[in-house]
């Protein structure tokens, strides 16, 4: 069986590819910065362990010509344009050091997993596919902004042979998020906090992105991009299946989108003296009351991307969270 590198392996979406590689009888081998962290993973002891980062090529050149496949998954996700030059440095820059050593390897297959960020998003609350044009840059938000130009690097190295395919995952939940990344969302919902904020967007389960991150593999065309969503839906109707969920009062209050500048930049203030990420940030402000949708069609058909609703999706969620103590 062929053997996979990947990159991002203990963060979300890596832990759970790699559960389903192993599983799919791949080898794997991962690049990892952090050693601590390989403690919290089951699969430790049935993959190659790199020591390294992407922000360093030196750590990892020339040590990953036995592998045929490169997946690389690690990614910053932030909305705070204080830490804009991070943000850029690994989605950008360790982007692109990934992708010179997959030219000068023996790389037959490269998986760019992107964002729907990187895609756009519709006008008017319509459901956008691949082909829509990215017109985020307005907004000037450094997630986007990055997750933008990485893709631009995976086509420039197409031009130069790479064997490439993008995925674009939406908004990403289900088992597997050790770091509890998701549980502030549900723990605002447990407390019986009563306001929800207009807008909506694409939730999908993680189980099915890495399906069809996997699919990719032989099914994905190069110089192609995937939608990897779920279902549209807004957040007040999202809220309330993680209420029923929870078994609590659901969200009934509309919330005005003032108080939420407000406490968003008096956030910001305080993060300069102060240190922690401010949420949400102010350039997320912009996103408040939209409904940014995916068609997710073309990854359904090509690569048989499963559907999984989201109340199933958000079971799993809390189920998992309860499980380790994360609620």
């Amino acid at each position: 069986m062929s053997k996979v590198f990947i990159t991002g392996a203990t963060g979300f979406i890596g832990n759970n590819l790699v559960e389903k590689l192993l599983k799919k009888d791949y080898k794997v081998k991962i690049l990892v910065r952090d050693k601590n962290l390989l403690d919290l993973f089951k699969w430790k002891d049935k993959v190659e362990t790199i020591y390294g980062d992407i922000l360093e090529p030196l750590s990892f050149e020339d040590k990953i010509n036995d592998c045929e496949i490169i997946i690389h998954s690690a990614a910053l996700i932030s909305f705070w344009n204080k830490v804009w030059d991070k943000t850029y440095k690994i989605n950008v820059t360790g982007t692109k050091n990934i992708l010179n050593e997959a030219l000068k390897s023996n790389c037959k297959k490269f998986i760019h997993i992107s964002s729907v960020a990187a895609v756009g998003y519709g006008e008017n609350g319509e459901a956008i596919d691949e082909k829509h044009p990215y017109n985020w840059k307005k907004f000037n938000i450094s997630y986007m902004e990055t997750k933008h130009q990485a893709e631009l690097e995976v086509y420039e190295a197409i031009k130069k042979g790479l064997n490439a395919t993008l995925v674009n995952p939406a908004n990403v939940w289900g088992k597997g998020d050790l770091r509890g990344r998701r549980t502030k969302i549900i723990n605002t919902i447990k407390k019986g906090f009563p306001f929800y904020t207009e807008g909506g967007t694409n939730f999908v389960d993680v189980d099915a992105v890495c399906e069809a991150t996997i699919n990719a593999i032989t099914k994905g065309k190069t110089g192609e991009r995937y939608i990897l969503g779920g279902e549209n839906i807004t957040i007040k109707d999202f809220s309330k299946i993680i209420a029923d969920e929870l078994k609590i009062k659901r969200m009934f209050i509309r919330s005005p989108k003032l108080p939420i500048v407000i406490y968003s930049y008096s956030q910001e203030l305080l993060a300069n003296f102060i240190s922690f990420t401010p949420k949400p940030c102010a350039s997320q402000l912009s996103l408040i009351g939209r409904n940014i949708y995916y068609d997710s069609s073309k990854a359904i058909r090509e690569l048989n991307m499963p559907v999984i609703s989201v109340k199933d999706c958000i079971h799993k969620t809390i189920e998992f969270y309860r499980k380790h103590n994360l609620i």
